[in-house]
């Protein structure tokens, strides 16, 4: 709770804090001595922001409903390891590293004047109540506001809660999500160029889904934009 309410108070107060209840970085269990917000040490957070420097790396495969689709680093390593933290272990400030990441690759490497607005991938309810949070809206928000884009993430819904997609294959993949997201009927996609934003795409299943949803409502174009791509 004191890490919480001196997070929004300058890094002072987060110094000081660490001074008086100091910390260990999640990654390499290093000592925590400057002022940070997530738990990361100077050198875990300069390794992983490397990322930004590496080359533009698209996805693009004929029957998928997104356009194409951008992802920074392989879902391996310390991008990896903070992603479950993130997601598993409740570690939501990483998302302020991640997020970070995301913004840097794309300053160097994209071009989001066509954008019209970021839509996260939603949670199913049941889902969004487990973990508290949706972490790809996390990191949409991060991206909406360094590129001063609309961040929208109420019109698109999931209605269809779908078992696991890890271990299924491609196909098994399409059919296990096949009408899972749903458009509001208040939501105004029609002639828009969206960017879907998740944290990890594998087979692009989950995205083709929702782009193809999307597409349905009237958007013209659908990118995605993810943190990793798993194999």
């Amino acid at each position: 709770m004191l890490r919480t309410i001196f997070t929004s108070t300058g890094s002072f107060y987060l110094t000081l804090l660490n001074l008086l209840y100091p910390q260990d970085c999640l990654i390499c269990s290093n000592r925590i001595h400057e002022a940070k917000a997530a738990r990361l040490c100077r050198p875990c957070n300069d390794r992983i922001m490397r990322y930004a420097d590496t080359p533009h790396w698209s996805f693009t495969e004929n029957g998928l409903a997104f356009d194409a689709a951008y992802h920074v680093a392989g879902y391996d390593d310390i991008v990896k390891r903070c992603i479950c933290l993130m997601k598993y272990n409740g570690k939501q400030d990483l998302s302020k590293i991640l997020g970070g990441l995301m913004s840097e690759y794309a300053e160097r490497n994209m071009s989001f004047n066509d954008i019209d607005m970021f839509v996260p991938v939603p949670l199913h309810p049941v889902k969004f109540r487990e973990r508290q949070f949706n972490q790809s809206e996390l990191i949409a928000g991060h991206l909406a506001k360094r590129f001063n884009k609309k961040l929208e993430n109420k019109w698109v819904k999931r209605i269809r809660y779908t078992p696991q997609q890890a271990g299924l294959s491609r196909e098994q993949r399409l059919r296990n999500i096949k009408g899972a997201f749903l458009v509001r009927q208040d939501a105004d996609f029609t002639d828009k160029t969206v960017m879907l934003v998740d944290d990890v795409m594998t087979t692009g299943a989950t995205l083709h889904e929702c782009a193809k949803t999307l597409k349905s409502a009237g958007a013209k174009k659908v990118f995605a934009f993810t943190l990793a791509r798993g194999n």
